[in-house]
């Protein structure tokens, strides 16, 4: 559970169709939970997805406070926020490597947070923390299980900071995406 950003969860056996389409604004941060119960006290829980992420629900209820008021407490991050205060360079960098992390997999999902871009898979295998002219790749391995031959990674897990990850890459230049990104899939394989 991510506690960084407000969310609206609701859990239920199941949801209608249009329960689901009714989440799909991009800048309300609601969410819907499928529980079931097996056998042994058993439960599965599954997000449900909108089928569509319509436009902002500030268009629709454009005069309504109580929308205003709503949208002000619940906050959706997206990677355009991330990226506004960053270098043009930072933003070729992100852009080179997230085409990259995304052709591991089609089971890949990205998920913009309050300080980080996380890429998940069954869970958060990298998240991306953007500063002004670099990148830092967190990954959510151990150093200890990571084949490093350049030793660019290093150890993060005394030291505060923002994504799951434990280990944290250096990202700077073009040229150091295609290590980068090898360290990365030793991540996404173990997720």
């Amino acid at each position: 559970m991510d506690w960084s950003q407000s969310r609206i969860i609701f859990i239920a056996p199941e949801f209608t169709k249009y329960q689901q389409h009714a989440i799909g604004f991009k800048d309300v941060g609601i969410q819907l939970w499928e529980v079931h119960k097996y056998n042994n006290r058993l439960f599965v829980f599954n997000e449900v997805k909108s089928p569509s992420t319509k436009e902002p629900i500030t268009t629709i209820a454009k005069d309504s406070d109580l929308v205003k008021k709503v949208t002000q407490e619940i906050r959706v991050y997206t990677e355009e926020d991330h990226l506004k205060s960053v270098d043009d360079k930072v933003k070729e960098l992100y852009s080179e490597l997230k085409s990259y992390i995304l052709n591991l997999g089609k089971d890949i999902e990205i998920r913009p947070k309050k300080k980080y871009v996380a890429f998940r898979r069954k869970q958060a295998f990298v998240g991306i923390i953007f500063l002004r002219s670099k990148l830092k790749a967190y990954l959510n391995m151990e150093l200890s299980q990571l084949k490093d031959p350049m030793k660019k990674a290093r150890d993060v897990k005394d030291i505060g900071h923002y994504s799951h990850g434990n280990t944290e890459l250096v990202i700077t230049e073009r040229s150091e995406i295609p290590y980068a990104l090898s360290l990365i899939k030793q991540a996404y394989e173990i997720s």
